[in-house]
């Protein structure tokens, strides 16, 4: 096999991967960047459940 045509080969082939790779990571930055949006909004939900209930509890009730 001609020394050149390796060489050509072992490119293409370490292009393809870096190329799936790419992909892949994509793929996943995805999937973890719509779990971060999913989870911030459950903890602001959170947050803004236990705020509220927190602030009726300090209302002064009048007791006769």
């Amino acid at each position: 096999m001609n020394p050149l045509l390796a060489t050509f080969l072992r490119l293409t082939a370490i292009v393809a991967v870096a190329i799936i790779a790419l992909f892949l990571a994509a793929l996943v930055l995805k999937v973890v960047l719509v779990a971060a949006v999913i989870a911030g909004v459950i903890l602001g939900g959170l947050f803004l459940y236990k705020m509220i209930r927190r602030a009726r509890t300090r209302v002064p009730v009048s007791r006769l």
